[in-house]
């Protein structure tokens, strides 16, 4: 009788502890804000790669509230194991950018300080993986969001510089920047460089010096964050040199040459960019200013699911909070500093 007793609390024991394992392992899945269906002229007559201005019908869908955050990414590897990249081009000593390791924690850099920070360091190909993974393992349609649809997303129906308006020093309100905490944090932690004389700075202060935990500025009208800064994104579509022969229907453009791979939206090293702004990275290159955020297809005019916060969640949102109270506390930088 004992031994059966024991036998059945080992039983259960060992059931816990799968069960708890598989908990663990389960993916976190992101926060989603949906975006209605329309139609937007999408480019601009800034650049030669933004035109032409074509009009295009976006269908309803949801995108993430947030760039994929290091604690989302390290689920994925822990759960598949996934070769993260040990190398990636990242600031290092005396000069901008170098490739070194990544000390073996996958989608961080050595500046990182919060695994609530967006997940960089992976390449295209690592933020396909996990959106593939991430749809199979919880039967939704997953997946990169096309350049029309982040252009779209990104304006929410704005069509000014900035989804929030023109003006510059306002920019800090709304996105972790190129700006005054940078520029004096690099010249600070880099044997003087300047950020000022590199790549320009916004007037203003987001009290960022690196990247930052997402979701700490203010959402555009659709409930979005980080779209102007923080980590570039990459998106599903292949580089085309400008807008001819686009798609119009918002899908991905996934013709023509394939080797590099179109990202969006500026990074906490660059100045603010305007909305229509594009860029592209080859695909198997590993860098630490870009990340991705989450699309996910859904049937007709769904409104968005009113849910039970996650433990992610609320673990970001506690993380969010300490971050705005140390922030508080730091005198406001002005550029005559």
């Amino acid at each position: 009788m004992q031994k059966r007793a024991l036998l059945l609390s080992l039983l259960f024991v060992l059931c816990h502890s799968v069960l708890a394992a598989e908990e663990r392992l389960a993916p976190i899945e992101p926060p989603m804000v949906s975006i209605p269906g329309g139609q937007f002229k999408m480019g601009s007559d800034h650049a030669e790669e933004s035109q032409p201005i074509h009009q295009v019908t976006i269908k309803p869908f949801r995108l993430g509230k947030f760039e994929v955050t290091i604690a989302e990414f390290t689920r994925f590897v822990e759960a598949t194991g996934y070769s993260a990249p040990h190398m990636c081009i990242q600031m290092a000593g005396k000069q901008w950018f170098d490739n070194i390791p990544t000390e073996n924690m996958p989608a961080t850099t050595i500046l990182t300080r919060s695994q609530f920070e967006p997940a960089t360091c992976i390449g295209w190909n690592g933020a396909n993986a996990y959106v593939q993974w991430l749809a199979k393992e919880t039967g939704k349609k997953y997946r990169l969001a096309s350049e029309a649809e982040w252009e779209y997303a990104n304006r929410a129906g704005a069509a000014t510089r900035y989804f929030f308006g023109m003006e510059e020093t306002q920019v800090c309100k709304y996105g972790n920047v190129g700006d005054l905490s940078q520029r004096a944090a690099i010249k600070r932690d880099y044997d003087g460089l300047d950020t000022a004389n590199h790549v320009g700075q916004m007037p203003c202060d987001d009290k960022a010096e690196y990247a930052s935990i997402v979701g700490m500025y203010q959402p555009n009208a659709f409930g979005v964050y980080d779209t102007i800064g923080n980590v570039s994104e990459f998106v599903a579509d292949c580089n085309h040199d400008n807008y001819i022969g686009a798609p119009t229907d918002g899908r991905a453009w996934v013709d023509g040459d394939c080797k590099e791979r179109v990202v969006r939206g500026e990074n906490w090293h660059w100045r603010a960019a305007i909305f229509s702004a594009r860029n592209a990275m080859p695909a198997d290159m590993i860098g630490s200013l870009e990340g991705f955020r989450i699309a996910e297809d859904i049937d007709g005019n769904s409104a968005e699911q009113q849910k039970i916060p996650s433990a992610f969640e609320v673990e970001l949102g506690q993380a969010q909070s300490r971050e705005r109270e140390r922030r508080s506390k730091l005198a406001e930088l002005t550029p005559t500093e």
